[in-house]
């Protein structure tokens, strides 16, 4: 992976990648990963998309320390990645989503996003079949929902 070739990705991401590994230092590494991805308070940062797919990996592994952090931040991709195309207005919560996320076309990351859980939905199909790590979380419907949606199941 290229990395310095995202726009506004940090250089960093490698090792904090390799940071969620370490028991030691995974709770520093999984709060700078938030930082990395995440663009605002509601948005996804350009890498996110490239992200997913080792949040995925390492989700699934049962050995990786936090993996109930790890989930969460992937579930926020999911839910932040959602199209709002303007496609459905009528769609339940599509104005709301259209309102805080703004339009699709302004957000090519969400598309890369979906587009990286569409490439990993085997991983996806794991997690949610993961009664072990599903169990120590309070995941609804929707949460299971969004996941399943963002990788085309």
């Amino acid at each position: 992976m290229a990395w310095s070739a995202l726009p506004g990705c940090p250089v960093d991401v490698p090792v904090v990648l390799r940071g969620l590994l370490d028991p030691d230092a995974a709770e520093m590494a999984e709060r700078a990963l938030d930082w990395f991805v995440m663009s605002g308070p509601m948005s996804i940062s350009a890498t996110m998309p490239a992200v997913v797919p080792y949040l995925l990996r390492l989700t699934v592994d049962p050995s990786v320390p936090r993996r109930n952090e790890l989930l969460a931040l992937v579930l926020v991709a999911a839910v932040l990645s959602a199209p709002t195309a303007p496609t459905a207005p009528t769609a339940p919560g599509n104005a709301r989503q259209l309102a805080i996320g703004g339009p699709e076309e302004d957000h090519p990351e969400r598309a890369l996003c979906r587009a990286a859980f569409v490439a990993n939905a085997d991983r996806v199909r794991q997690l949610l079949a993961d009664d072990d790590l599903l169990a120590g979380l309070e995941l609804d419907d929707e949460d299971r929902a969004s996941l399943a949606e963002a990788a085309g199941l």
